[in-house]
């Protein structure tokens, strides 16, 4: 900064009433310095023409202290007239400056007085003109955080449930405390058929009973709600209505006020929520936009809590059939056991006795040789027989649970094969759902039959690891693997098997991952949910 610049900011930071003093006071000491500069320079020369150099000296020394006095006293007038003009002046500009610090403060309620009509009259109805703009703009935004902190009140309440019944109660809570009202209730369309159902009460605050068993009885006709609802007379606004319903049940009572809310998503009405007015209540503009806005996002939130209802219920129905598929394979595999067991190894069990009756019956010793590899395939039979009921209904199962089932399982295949084992099953003695215990037991069974008709394998590790809402399952092997994109091949014999266990694990909801490659073995992971955590 150099030293013009400061010589500026030094003049410019000099008060206003000063810079005015000195306006005034200045030409007036000019000038006096200029009449005393001729009276003593110039005014002597004119005066030796007429008078005597004494007399001049006496008259140079008067007037020079003539023009002394004279410029004194005009200064001290001016000096007088300053201090006026100055109040004029800047009396309205202090009034300006007061009027600023306090719009800065955040009062909105001092104006600019217009003392004038000159420029500073001008700059006061500017700075009016301003305050009044501010003060539109101060209302909008506190109606607008007036509707935003409404409505984030009511959506924080109803978002805390997912039942719909919970929805709207929370949500009929909240609206009333924000509209600061003591009653009101719900109605809600039947989503089956809502043209010939009426609109049936779901959520009530602080109504009287008998206002509850007219709601909930069949005096609904005598509402207009519904109707005006199915039609689209309500629109999407909130209104106030006069309810004749309660009216004409107790002619001597005044009809009743209330906030009608309607719900309603794309034009599809399913319900209302009305809200009792007192009679000394008046309702803004203002607070119709809050409750419309409300509306609008309860009509969302309600919108997918009955979608969640509707799909928490088709999940259960599924869920049940799922079990009965389920159970009713189980029970298909329970008699097919029996069937196997009682008729055909009894059957075969029979047969061999009578095998052996008839190889000691037998004098010549290539029929009794025969007659004795008969015997020999036929106990071969009956063991397979036996081994294919076990393992249609494997008895561990049920009364051990999935752990020992499947280290029952794992060892009963693998040994004969002389196929190397690793256990890593964590779930102990811990129970779960029938289906999901008989799924991953079926899926461990086929993917072991797997390993032992094409794997080639030499070693196989079956996990079972329960995880936060899920258990997981994986079986694999070190055999010679295969290509996971033949699966779906046409060209290539088909792997039935895995589709398998993937529409198994799929019923359940869950997935199945299958990782293989020629020659780098197989592994098979299948990964099932749960609806709470694993317990003891």
């Amino acid at each position: 900064m150099d030293w013009r610049t400061k010589i500026s900011d030094l003049i410019s930071s000099v008060p206003v009433r000063l810079k005015i003093a000195g306006i005034m006071v200045l030409p007036v000491l000019i000038l006096g310095l200029a009449l005393n500069y001729w009276i003593r320079t110039g005014l002597s020369d004119w005066l030796s023409y007429l008078l005597t150099d004494e007399r001049v000296h006496i008259a140079m020394q008067n007037g020079s202290r003539s023009v002394v006095i004279v410029t004194m006293m005009a200064a001290i007038i001016s000096v007088m007239l300053t201090f006026f003009l100055m109040l004029i002046l800047t009396r309205p500009l202090l009034h300006l400056r007061q009027v600023a610090l306090n719009v800065a403060d955040g009062d909105f309620s001092l104006r600019a007085k217009i003392w004038a009509q000159d420029e500073i009259g001008e700059v006061a109805q500017a700075v009016n003109h301003m305050i009044d703009r501010l003060v539109v703009g101060q209302q909008k935004l506190q109606r607008t955080n007036r509707r935003l902190e409404a409505v984030n009140k009511v959506i924080m309440a109803a978002s805390r449930a997912l039942d719909l019944r919970e929805v709207l109660d929370a949500a009929l809570q909240a609206t009333l405390d924000v509209m600061r009202l003591e009653s009101g209730w719900v109605l809600l369309c039947d989503s089956a058929d809502p043209d010939n159902q009426p609109l049936r009460l779901v959520s009530q605050i602080g109504l009287e009973s008998n206002w509850t068993d007219v709601l909930k009885g069949g005096q609904q006709q005598l509402c207009a709600c519904r109707s005006d609802l199915l039609s689209g007379q309500l629109g999407q606004n909130a209104s106030l209505r006069s309810c004749p319903c309660f009216y004409k049940l107790n002619p001597d009572s005044k009809p009743v006020e209330h906030i009608t809310i309607p719900l309603g998503v794309r034009d599809q009405w399913f319900g209302v929520i009305n809200l009792v007015c007192p009679q000394n209540r008046s309702l803004s503009e203002d607070d119709l936009d809050i409750l419309t806005t409300i509306g609008v996002h309860l009509s969302v939130i309600a919108a997918n809590a009955q979608l969640h209802a509707s799909l928490v219920e088709k999940e259960a129905v599924r869920q049940a059939l799922l079990e009965a598929l389920v159970r009713a394979q189980e029970d298909e595999r329970a008699r097919l056991a029996r069937e196997l067991h009682d008729g055909t190894g009894q059957t075969l069990t029979s047969l061999l006795v009578r095998l052996k009756v008839l190889e000691k019956q037998q004098k010549d010793a290539q029929l009794r040789e025969n007659v004795s590899e008969l015997c020999e395939a036929t106990s071969g039979i009956i063991e397979q027989v036996r081994g294919v009921s076990y393992r249609l209904r494997p008895s561990a199962l049920e009364e051990f649970g999935l752990d020992m089932a499947l280290r029952s399982l794992v060892q009963d295949m693998t040994e004969p094969a002389e196929i190397g084992v690793d256990f890593n099953l964590s779930l102990g003695k811990q129970r779960l759902p029938f289906e999901i215990e008989s799924t991953l037991y079926r899926i461990a069974q086929e993917c072991l039959t797997n390993v032992l008709r094409h794997a080639q394998a030499s070693h196989v590790t079956v996990e079972l690891l329960p995880l936060p809402y899920a258990i997981c399952l994986r079986v694999e092997d070190d055999g010679i693997g295969f290509d996971p994109n033949d699966l779906g091949n046409g060209k290539k014999r088909p792997r039935l098997g895995l589709i398998g266990l993937q529409e198994r694990a799929e019923m359940l909801g869950g997935s199945l991952v299958v990782q293989s490659a020629p020659g780098a073995g197989t592994s098979v992971q299948v990964r099932i949910p749960l609806e709470m955590e694993i317990t003891a």
